[in-house]
This record gives structure tokens, sequence and C-alpha cells, in this order.
């Protein structure tokens, strides 16, 4: 026992065997053996030493730590049988009620989980207790929690989960500037990635901002510290980029500009660009959607062009830095900016002049290098990364080179190694296929930040609080199909939330694949294996999947409903899947473009998707054509090409869905949605509190038509 509390576990261990190698009913050494096994995570050997003891002796305390360790092993409902019977042997033991409380709530049994936690708090007050009661009385939607959760600050104003619980609740009542308050409340106690990450959740849903100063310094922050996704910070930063910051006068001039002559000082935007670091950030890490940026880089752009022409060598420093930015940004839309006859000439003149000077063994200058790099991908300019680095050591061109050339490089010659599961025969598969192998789709530069979840039962449970879920029991050894994986960033998501699970992630696009395989190795993520293939042929492979995710695939199927019926034959009894649909509704304005579109005899070419834009983005506000500029896919060649010209497309309503459900005997657990869209909807239909009915989503899809504006995205469940 000294060895035990002094920690040398080791040691402890070594005694206890030795005593119940002699005397195997000792209570004592079978109990503290227990507690270490458990202690260092060998939760079955836990579960036979404590079971071992409860044959000798059975006492609360042994159902109690035998509970725990059946928990961390995944055994939820032995877990609750064992604390259910310490409370019948000890009815006043507080943390049996605690845990089982929170197992309770965990299973959605609301009512029972509240007794036992308000039962735990009555019996030992502390601020784990009162936070516990929040959560359970937060699930079943009652104001009450907000002050259990204040009660834990006060007494505990280091204990951070509190805060996070009620900015979680306040958010869901659509208060999100209260949320984010009470976020930077627990950020001036202490940081941790729990707190930094809901910041990222909650200022990044903000509907507007404010000119804030500080929240900027703080989402600068956030942002170059990579809190969370940078996809989460990229619309607060682009709207306080115009509002109050260095750049924001030039951003409205030039935005001005679109719809007349207006002077633009590119000298002045060129020096105070170069030093917005939130503008720098942005450029590298994310695509900007937003059209008043989009139409000052684009003049910023032209003007870098300007000076690298004139004088190369005058670009150094802090604006070799910003035209390196540019240039990433270029890249990642794919060179979606329009350009004038002009303009294109001017780089057009600089990119040969540099592929003359690169075979020649002549100099060139990084500004040149970077401002070709704006226009044209390097690796069209020269494939020898070696030769285009020499005699350079700026990082800012090296991160240049890595992207344009050494990345795409790797990317082919990984495509040659992903194997194909299944033929691709089908003629609208085939069209989808070439379409995608133009460019890998969709081109990210961040992976999602590393979020494991409990399980795949709690994850739900978490966002679907009172869904009809019946819980799989599984722990982290789930098998789980990506049925359309892309580039890989919902695969390696999904890896990253169940390290213990084995993924299948197929595609039509060897390019996306080699894409997603390339940023998967260098993550060192072992869970993964791509295959090019089919969903329509997935039967033919005889594998069965715990969980699929097929997110904005199916609408690309020449019958999205076979697809679909195909994928659910790979599903287990009790299996989950998550879905994204285009929504007829929500996608009107899409259809009126792809109207326009045909009646100008636009083609999906990059130079037709540039100048289809142009005059799309020159369309009054409020009205369709211009509706379009507000979907993200609209500022990336190969995603502007998928939201506007994409060779197939079907779109979806709610009463289909609910058809097709129904006769695939499937269970509806919910929709993914904004938090303020959620509490609408709740406010709006109270007697459907686990928000499944899909006739009044029908009705409120019709009042809100741009609800699903992103997809539907949802969880069905397969009856076990």
């Amino acid at each position: 026992m000294r060895h035990h509390q002094a920690g040398r576990a080791a040691q402890a261990e070594a005694l206890y065997a030795q005593v119940l190698a002699a005397e195997p009913t000792n209570l004592q050494a079978l109990m503290l053996s227990g507690a270490l096994a458990h202690a260092g995570g060998r939760n079955d050997q836990a579960v036979a030493l404590f079971s071992r003891a409860l044959a000798v002796n059975e006492q609360p305390d042994l159902h109690y730590n035998v509970g725990l360790a059946l928990w961390a092993s995944g055994r939820r409902a032995d877990a609750t049988r064992h604390w259910r019977r310490a409370l019948a042997l000890n009815p006043n033991f507080p943390q049996a009620h605690m845990n089982l409380g929170n197992a309770l709530r965990e299973e959605g049994a609301l009512d029972e989980a509240v007794m036992h936690l308000r039962r735990a708090l009555q019996l030992q007050p502390s601020p784990f207790a009162h936070n516990n009661l929040g959560l359970a009385l937060s699930a079943q939607g009652r104001s009450e929690a907000a002050s259990h959760y204040e009660t834990a600050i006060a007494m505990h104003p280091e204990f951070i989960e509190p805060y996070l619980n009620g900015a979680l609740d306040l958010a869901r009542a659509g208060a999100s500037a209260d949320a984010l308050a009470l976020v930077r409340r627990s950020l001036q106690v202490r940081e941790t990635a729990e707190n930094r990450a809901l910041f990222v959740r909650i200022v990044g849903a903000l509907d507007r901002v404010a000119d804030d100063a500080a929240l900027r310094a703080l989402v600068t922050r956030a942002a170059i510290a990579q809190w969370g996704p940078a996809g989460g910070l990229a619309t607060v930063a682009a709207t306080l980029l115009k509002h109050g910051s260095t750049i924001a006068a030039l951003v409205a001039s030039a935005d001005r500009s679109a719809a007349g002559p207006e002077p633009f000082d590119a000298a002045a935007a060129i020096a105070v660009a170069a030093n917005e670091p939130l503008l720098g950030w942005l450029l590298e890490a994310e695509v900007i959607c937003d059209v008043a940026l989009e139409r000052f880089l684009t003049r910023l752009r032209a003007a870098l062009l300007r000076r690298a022409a004139d004088d190369p060598g005058a670009i150094q420093g802090e604006g070799l830095r910003l035209i390196c930015s540019l240039a990433h940004q270029c890249f990642i839309n794919e060179y979606v900016y329009a350009t004038s006859a002009e303009e294109r000439a001017r780089a057009t003149r600089l990119r040969d002049a540099l592929a003359a000077d690169l075979r020649n063994g002549a100099p060139a200058s990084a500004g040149t290098v970077a401002a070709v790099a704006c226009y044209f991908p390097l690796s069209v300019v020269v494939g020898d990364a070696e030769r285009l680095l020499a005699g350079r050591d700026q990082a800012s061109v090296a991160a240049l080179v890595r992207q344009q050339i050494s990345e795409p490089g790797a990317e082919a010659r990984c495509r040659g190694s992903i194997p194909q599961l299944t033929t691709i025969e089908d003629g609208v598969s085939r069209q989808v296929q070439a379409q995608y192998e133009q460019n890998p789709y969709p081109r990210w530069i961040v992976a999602p930040e590393p979020r494991p979840s409990e399980s795949l039962d709690a994850l739900i449970r978490q966002g679907l609080p009172r869904a009809p879920f019946s819980p799989l029991g599984k722990g982290g050894g789930l098998e789980i199909l990506i049925a359309g994986c892309g580039t890989g960033r919902q695969a390696i998501a999904v890896a990253r939330q169940f390290p213990q699970a084995q993924l299948l992630a197929i595609d039509l696009s060897t390019a996306s694949l080699g894409y997603a395989k390339v940023r998967t190795d260098a993550l060192e993520i072992r869970n993964i294996s791509y295959a090019q293939g089919d969903i329509q042929k997935i039967a033919s492979i005889g594998r069965t999947f715990d969980l699929i995710h097929s997110d904005g695939v199916l609408h690309h199927l020449g019958d999205p409903w076979a697809g679909w019926r195909a994928l659910l034959s790979c599903l287990r009894p009790g299996g989950v899947m998550h879905i994204s649909l285009y929504s007829e509704i929500a996608r009107r304005d899409v259809a009126a473009a792809r109207a326009f579109i045909a009646e100008r005899s636009y083609t999906g070419s990059a130079e037709d998707i540039r100048a289809c834009r142009d005059e799309l983005m020159r369309h009054a506000d409020g009205t369709a054509l211009k509706n379009v500029t507000l979907f993200n896919d609209f500022f990336t060649t190969s995603e502007c090409r998928d939201l506007l010209f994409h060779v197939q497309e079907h779109r979806m309503t709610l009463p289909e869905i609910k058809a097709f459900l129904a006769a695939s005997g499937l269970v509806f657990l919910g929709f993914e949605l904004d938090l303020p869209t959620l509490q609408h909807y709740a406010a709006r239909f109270p007697g459907d509190p686990a928000m499944i009915d899909l006739d009044q989503w029908d009705v409120f899809e019709r009042d809100h038509p741009y609800t699903f504006a992103s997809m539907y995205r949802f969880w069905v469940q397969k009856p076990a």
C-alpha cells in the first residue's frame, strides 16, 4: 500500500499479486489490484478483480468501482446495472448517484437522470455536481440549467466546463453575443483546447460582427495559432477585415469601383495590406468567400503584377510575403479571379520571361516568381523545384514551390498506387469522374482539428439528445465507409474522431484520391484505406459497416435513390448513416443561374467560369443571379463548376426524402443545423421536441427557403 500511495504501481502490483497467490480471496488485495488495473487502463482485468472481490463480500464501493471499469471499456449497460446495485445497498452514495445520472443523461432518460443528479448535489454539493445537473436540465430544455452553471463557476472559477456548457446553451437560445462573452470570460481564466475550439465555433457562427478591435485581435491570434478549423474563422475574419481594419477603406473603395470608375491607390494598398496579419493568414489558410474582398484582391494582384513587371527587385520584405500569400490564395482558388486582356497579356509575358531565364540558368527575382504564381501554377513554368529554388533562401518562396510543384507531383505519383475497388461503367458516373479529374475536389489547406469522440453513441446523443436513437453499444472499434470521400478532409476528420475505427474511403476521381492520400500520410493517419470505386456497385465488395457517410454525393448519380439503396445494403442492422442532399427549395437561385448559363452558352472551362462569375457578380444584390455569390462554392474554379456547371444534379424535397425513409424502414434521427435555426424551429413547433417531424420541417423550409442552403444534412439509423 505504501508503494501504491507513492505512485510506484509496478512494485505495488507485484506485492498484491503475492498476497493473492497465497490468499486468493483477500478482499483488500483484490480491491487495490483492481484499482491499479483501472488506473492503468487495463479495464477488463479491473472488472475481473472487482468481480472476485464482490464474490467475497458485496459492498457498494465495489459495485461503484466495477461500474467505472465497465464504463471505460464500453460496457455501458453493465456499468449502470452495478451503479444501481450500489445505490440499492447505499441510497446515500453521492458518487453513484452522480455517475448513474450522467449515464442516464447520455441514454436520453432525462427525468431519471435529473432525479439522481439532484440527489448527488444534495448529498455532496460541489461545482461538478452543479455542472452535471445543469447538463441534464439543459437537455430537457430547462432554463434552470444556467443558474447551476453560474453556481459552479462561483464555487470554482478555474473550472472551465460550466463556462462552455453555459455558452452552448446561450448560443442554442440565439443569444450569440452573450455566448461569446461567456467563452471569452473562460479564456481569461485559462486557455484550454475546449474553450479555444468553442470560441472558434461560436464566433464563426455570428450573423454580424461589430467593429471590435479586441475581438479582431483575438480572432487574429486564434487564426494564427490554429485554435480550430480555418473554415470556422474565415467568414468572421473576412467581416472584421471589411470593418475597422487597416484595409477596410481600401476594400470598400475596390468594391465601389465595380459599379463605376473609382481611383485605387495601388501603392497604399500594397503597403497597408502587407502589414495586416489577419489578411495574411486568411490568404494562406482558406479560400476567401467574399465578393468585396475578391474585388480588392483582384486589383491588388494587378498592382503587384505591374510592380513585378516594371521593377521585380522592388518587391522585398513585407511586400514579398504579401505577394506570396496572394499567390497561395490564387492557387487554392484555382485562379478563379477575372483578368482583363491587358493584365492577362502582361502576366503571360512575365511567365514566358521567367521560363526562359530558368532554361538559360539566368537568375530570376523572388518577386517575379511570386507574381507569376499569382496567375499560373509554377508547375506549368518549370517542373524542377530545385532549379526554381536555386540561390533563394526565402521561406515564403519555398512554401510556394512546395504548394505548386512538390505537392502536386507527389499527388500525381500517388494516383497510381490507389487500388480500384469496383469498375466505373455507368455513363453518368464516367462523366462525373471526368469532371473531378480536372482538379482535386475540394482543395483544402488546413486539416480539421482532432476531436476524438468517446463513442458513436455519445456523439449522436450529444448532437441529437432527443433523437429516437438505439445505441450501438460499441466503443471505438467501428467499421466506417466514406462514400464519395473527395480529397479526404471528411475522412481525416472521422478517422481522428474515432481513432480505433477502420475506414474505407472511396471516390470516382483518382486526382482527388491522390490529394487525399498524400495529406493523410503527411498527418500519419493509419486507419484510412483509400480506393477508387462507384457507389452504385458498392454491394459487390462484400463488406458491411457500422457507420456510412455520404455527403454531397448521391445527388450527382444518375439515380440517387438507387445509389442510396446500394449503400443501405452495406449498412449493418442498427448501423447509422450520415447523408447530405441538395434541397430543391434552397437551390432555386442555383437553378436560375444554371438557366442563365445555358442561355449565355457558357461552358465549364476555366475561362468561361471566370467570365460567368464576373457577370454574375455585377447583378444587383438580392436578385437570384447575385444570390449564388452567397455560396462558398462560388469562390473556386472547381467548386463553382460543381455548383453551377455540374454534368449531373438532382435536387430533393423533404416529402421525397420522407417517402424514401419510410419505404426503406429507416429511422430519421435529425438534421445538423446551426443553433439559431434549431431554436427557431423549436419555438415554432414545440410539439416536436426531438425535431424529427419532416412534415413540419417542410412547412418550416417553405417559410424559410434558405434553411438548407448548405444541403439537407441529417442522420438516419437502420433498425437492429
